[in-house]
C-alpha cells in the first residue's frame, strides 16, 4: 500500500473522529463522554482511536490545530505581526468559533479545561515564537521571546474568553482589530520599532 493511500487514510480516519466529537459536543457534556461514545458513533474500535489519539483531550487539541491550520493561522510574515489591520483569516477564525462557541462553553465547565488550555496555549504560543524568529532574525526583543509570545497568547486567549462568554456586542472584526492592535503594540515595543 503507497504511503500517500496511508496518509488519506489516517487523515479520513482523524477527521472522523474529530467530527465526531463535535457532534458529541453538541448532545451532552463534555466530561459525560467517553472514548467509548466517541469510537461507538465513529463506528471505530478503541484500538484504531488510540492509534491516532492518547485521549479525549488530545482529539480535543488536534480539533483546535486542524481548524486553525485550515484558516491558514499559523506562521505569520512580519507585514502580518505589524499590520494595523487583522488578517481576514483571524477575522473568519473568530466569526466561526463564535457561531461554534457551544464547543468552547461546553469545555469551558470541563474538570480538565485547565489541561485543554494550557495545550492550546502551547500550540499558540509555538505558532507565535516560529513567526517573530522568524520575522526578526537579527533582532533580539528587549523581552525573553518565551515571555513575549506567553504574554500575548495569553492576554488574546483572555479577551476571547471575556467575549465569547459576556454579551458585549463586539463582532468578530471588532475583536480581530482589538486583537491585532494590542499584539502590534506589544511586539513593536519589544522590538523597538518606532510608531
Amino acid at each position: 500500500m503507497s504511503e500517500e493511500k496511508v496518509d488519506r487514510r489516517v487523515q479520513r480516519t482523524r477527521e472522523l473522529l474529530r467530527n465526531t466529537l463535535v457532534r458529541l459536543i453538541r448532545e451532552k457534556d463534555y466530561d459525560e463522554i467517553t472514548i467509548q461514545d466517541i469510537t461507538d458513533r465513529a463506528n471505530l474500535g478503541r484500538t484504531t482511536f488510540y492509534l491516532h489519539y492518547q485521549s479525549k483531550d488530545d482529539l480535543l487539541l488536534d480539533h483546535h490545530a486542524d481548524f486553525t491550520t485550515s484558516l491558514n493561522l499559523s506562521q505569520l510574515s512580519r507585514e502580518q505581526l505589524l499590520s494595523a489591520t487583522p488578517q481576514t483569516e483571524m477575522i473568519t477564525f473568530l466569526h466561526r468559533f463564535s457561531e461554534g462557541k457551544f464547543i468552547y462553553l461546553a469545555i469551558r465547565n470541563a474538570k480538565d479545561f485547565h489541561v485543554i488550555m494550557r495545550g492550546i496555549r502551547e500550540q499558540m504560543t509555538g505558532v507565535l515564537t516560529t513567526s517573530l524568529e522568524a520575522a526578526f532574525p537579527d533582532t533580539p526583543p528587549t523581552i525573553p521571546l518565551p515571555v513575549l509570545a506567553t504574554y500575548i497568547v495569553g492576554a488574546q486567549l483572555a479577551l476571547v474568553d471575556w467575549w465569547l462568554t459576556n454579551h458585549t456586542g463586539y463582532t468578530p472584526q471588532d475583536i480581530a482589530a482589538i486583537l491585532q492592535q494590542l499584539q502590534r503594540a506589544a511586539i513593536r515595543d519589544a522590538y523597538r520599532i518606532p510608531s
